[in-house]
């Protein structure tokens, strides 16, 4: 073969080696790039179906991806924002300038989840906005994603609780003002030879429990004034057995009336706790109340005290009917009703609900037990006083 055609035939293969070469990268570089436009729409898809807004968001803060809702929560045409950052967006959208202004005043605040308020579908809503890092394969940072969270609901509820305390601290007021006055009356006035020490007594007992009651409704006034209405506590050095033991006392009257045996047991230890001195005692109170009123003549009512570990609790259980199975997750619900004799027995279903604040507010926890037919039995558990308060 001549030397001009030998090279003229290597040349011929080396194109063709070079050629399939090209066909196979070409081959790799198609399927690779399948891939990543099926990765893409998985994540297009998963974007899309969560119901928060979703905004993603490069390092220099220019949006990358936007889903449909954060698009309809914040005004936005998706073709429209591709690459622009949020502030520059802000400059002539409403809803925008609102998460961009809630976001500076969240990074002042170490990071808090911003809050804003904006028009949508024909009322005013409350967004949070969360804020999640994007990163990648190696853990580098690629941007940050924003999800926009609707708490409307949350917030409604919220003011509805507000609107409810206020109301229901100055309605109860005026006739505690009343029956404050008249109850001091009759302690100041001269003794009667025919009135008796016992009828004395029952007299102090509704004066103290009218003032406790009273500064119960102060306090729930001053709280539904505030952003976020929650009872707030006095923290004192009292002592928790001595607290059940007053408390039990108060009904003594109503139990033998009623023939109900109040029994109390346990206390051998003293139970010394920071406590508020007026809203622990209507707590205790509200729970033997509830006991006395579902427990049927000749039944018993025992409230057992102890000592565990780092806490003291006091259990009160009866031998009522029991709570109903379908009422017990959300017993300490506000307006949560036991059934029909609650309606006719005068419960508007907020003593559980309140009684609970007030423990957790005292770094405690309330919790009930309850079996159908053989009586219901709910438990306070409050830190023990080991060391000053400081």
């Amino acid at each position: 073969m001549q030397p001009g055609l030998a090279l003229f035939y290597g040349a011929i293969a080396g194109i063709s080696v070079a050629l399939i070469v090209l066909l196979v990268v070409r081959e790799r570089y198609r399927s690779q790039l399948i891939e990543l436009n099926l990765e893409r729409s998985k994540t297009d898809a998963i974007l899309e179906s969560v119901e928060d807004g979703l905004i993603v968001l490069d390092r220099s803060g220019a949006i990358v991806h936007i889903n449909e809702v954060a698009c309809a929560i914040l005004e936005l045409e998706r073709a429209q924002v591709s690459k622009l950052d949020l502030r520059t967006l802000g400059l002539s959208n409403r809803h925008v300038a609102r998460l961009v202004a809630a976001r500076a005043i969240s990074a002042d605040d170490q990071g808090a989840p911003a809050e804003f308020r904006v028009f949508v579908r024909g009322r005013d809503h409350s967004y949070l906005s969360r804020e999640l890092p994007w990163t990648g394969p190696g853990g580098e940072s690629l941007g940050t994603i924003l999800a926009l969270q609707d708490v409307t609901y949350i917030r409604d509820q919220e003011r509805q609780r507000t609107n409810l305390i206020a109301t229901l601290s100055h309605e109860l007021k005026t006739p505690l003002t009343s029956l404050a006055i008249g109850s001091e009356l009759l302690i100041e006035t001269p003794n009667p030879s025919n009135e008796s020490a016992r009828q004395r007594e029952i007299l102090e007992i509704i004066h103290n429990d009218i003032d406790r009651l009273r500064a119960i409704a102060d306090n729930l006034l001053d709280a539904s004034r505030t952003e976020t209405p929650r009872i707030g506590v006095e923290r004192r050095a009292i002592m928790l057995d001595a607290v059940v033991r007053d408390v039990c006392q108060g009904f003594a009257l109503q139990a033998r009336e009623k023939r109900v045996e109040i029994e109390v047991t346990g206390g051998e230890q003293p139970l010394p706790i920071w406590g508020d001195p007026i809203k622990l005692p209507w707590v205790v109170t509200n729970l033997v109340g509830n006991a006395l009123r579902y427990t049927p003549v000749n039944g018993q009512i025992t409230i057992a005290m102890q000592r565990e570990n780092t806490f003291a609790r006091v259990t009160v259980s009866d031998t009522g009917p029991g709570v109903d199975p379908a009422v017990m997750p959300r017993i300490f619900e506000p307006y949560t009703q036991f059934g029909d004799d609650s309606a006719r027995m005068g419960s508007a279903g907020l003593g559980l609900h309140i009684a609970k604040e007030i423990v957790e507010a005292h770094s405690g926890r309330i919790y009930a037990r309850s079996e159908p037919g053989h009586g219901a039995s709910f438990a306070v558990e409050i830190p023990l006083r080991e060391e000053p308060l400081g």
